[in-house]
């Protein structure tokens, strides 16, 4: 009897381990998943929250089950430290991330988020979107870690990549404003896009001296009624305000960050051409409005769209709130270019988010499928909504160059996108730099000296962070 009583006990055991290894290894598709997207808050979330209920009937059709999207977002302020939260406490809440460039080696080496190369390599669609329809620069950018590396960690997100020039064309087309520029510096006032791409930051300079006025005198043939600009540019201390817009002078000076074997930026980033770069830098801030050092992206935006400035620099992302007839009084009066170059020598600073699969994904396939869809089959259509694209072939086609006023200057303007550092370290690399750059703009110290402090606080850092 006990024999018995201890073969049926055995017996059920093993058929409820039995049950359970089907369940685990066999398990009959999931009804429905929702995707958890962490994402700075702006248009171009929005949009993309739109259009991915598109992608819950591609889901259905590819798994057998549907795959919902849902965008969580946060304030660009607090989004860095958002991310930095969720993935410190290994959370699954978050299945995809737009991570700034920036930010993919302290991901990465965090182990917070996965490999993507297997993936992209041994899917065809794929692997041509990504590696062969994408711009060069923002494979090596976005989708690496280490750059350059073929450690595939992440796609184009928001490929947001390139701040361009705005202007009014108005005052830069007005016959009486032309004649006057001519006549003192000696060259034409340029109003196309053509035109600007042979202007040297030096002409910019002119330009913005040109343009900058006194309240009574006279541009466009009307008498001011308030002191008038020649530039605006953000130049805050916040996260990489001033860093983004400095840069792209830096970099066409011939400058750079440090060396990339021995992460050493003595003698680079406080070089010969870097201290001329920021010398001349500073110089623009001349014809900024008073307060240029505090300003932050929607100061900017507000001092161009207020018709206060002749020009400003600003992300094709942030560019349609100069170009919008209801928080703008020139909108019918904007055109776009490329940024200057410096003796023939042109960069301009990479901004944008690629994204990633979070390494506590509990749907780490499903998010692949995302990533696959939103590459091959929506970007487009998201391309020209947003105006911007890391696709070659998207940035090439009839639509995409009318979509946005400012669509032609951008797709001019990418191939010149370069980036800083994507290292572990990189907030107290950037900390350091921005706190000087802001003192050298405000003339708190001058500029050759806030970069000898930058050379050798960054140096610090490296040496510190390479021994741990």
């Amino acid at each position: 009897m006990k024999t018995a009583t201890l073969l049926a006990i055995v017996l059920v055991i093993i058929v409820v381990a039995a049950i359970a290894v089907y369940f685990v290894m066999y398990r009959p598709p999931v009804k429905e998943v929702t995707l958890v997207i962490l994402s700075p808050e702006w248009e171009p979330a929005v949009i993309l929250e739109e259009m991915s209920k598109n992608f819950t009937s591609y889901a259905e059709e590819k798994l057998g089950y549907k795959v919902y999207v849902k965008l969580d977002v946060t304030p660009w302020g607090t989004y860095y430290t958002r991310v930095t939260s969720v993935v410190a406490a290994r959370s699954p809440e978050a299945d995809i991330i737009f991570a700034d460039s920036q930010w993919l080696g302290e991901l990465w080496e965090g182990g917070h988020i996965i490999s993507l190369k297997d993936f992209i390599l041994n899917d065809a669609e794929m692997r041509y979107a990504v590696l062969e329809d994408t711009f060069p620069n923002l494979i090596y950018f976005y989708t690496a870690y280490p750059q350059g590396s073929d450690n595939y960690v992440g796609i184009p997100g928001t490929a947001d990549a390139t701040p361009l020039l705005h202007f009014r064309k108005d005052l830069f087309s007005h016959p009486d404003e032309r004649a006057a520029f001519k006549q003192k510096y000696g060259y034409d006032l340029p109003t196309t896009l053509e035109e600007w791409m042979n202007i040297d930051w030096v002409q910019l300079k002119d330009i913005a001296e040109f343009f900058t006025r006194k309240k009574g005198e006279t541009l466009a043939g009307k008498t001011l009624d308030e002191d008038f600009y020649g530039l605006a540019l953000v130049l805050s201390r916040d996260y990489d305000f001033i860093s983004c817009f400095y840069l792209s002078v830096f970099w066409s000076w011939g400058a750079e960050l440090w060396d990339p074997v021995t992460r050493n930026p003595i003698g680079y980033i406080n070089s010969t051409q870097a201290k001329e770069s920021l010398r001349f830098f500073v110089e623009l801030t001349n014809y900024m409005p008073p307060g240029a050092p505090t300003f932050d992206y929607d100061k900017v935006i507000s001092l161009y769209a207020e018709g206060r400035v002749a020009m400003t620099a600003m992300w094709a992302s942030m560019s349609g709130a100069l170009y919008d007839p209801a928080t703008s009084k020139v909108w019918n009066v904007t055109e776009s270019a490329v940024q200057p170059h410096h003796n023939g020598v042109r960069y301009t600073m990479l901004g944008g988010q690629p994204l990633v699969i979070s390494a506590y994904s509990r749907y780490k396939d499903e998010a692949k499928l995302f990533l696959k869809w939103f590459y091959t089959v929506a970007y487009k259509d998201y391309s020209i909504r947003v105006g911007f694209t890391g696709r070659i072939s998207v940035a090439e086609s009839p639509e995409f160059l009318n979509s946005k006023p400012w669509a032609r200057a951008y797709k001019e303007a990418i191939i010149y996108a370069k980036d800083f550092w994507n290292i572990p370290y990189y907030g107290r690399m950037l900390e350091v730099q921005q706190l000087y750059l802001n003192k050298a703009v405000a003339k708190e110290i001058n500029p050759d000296d806030a970069l000898d402090i930058i050379a050798a606080e960054q140096w610090k850092i490296v040496q510190e962070m390479e021994k741990k």
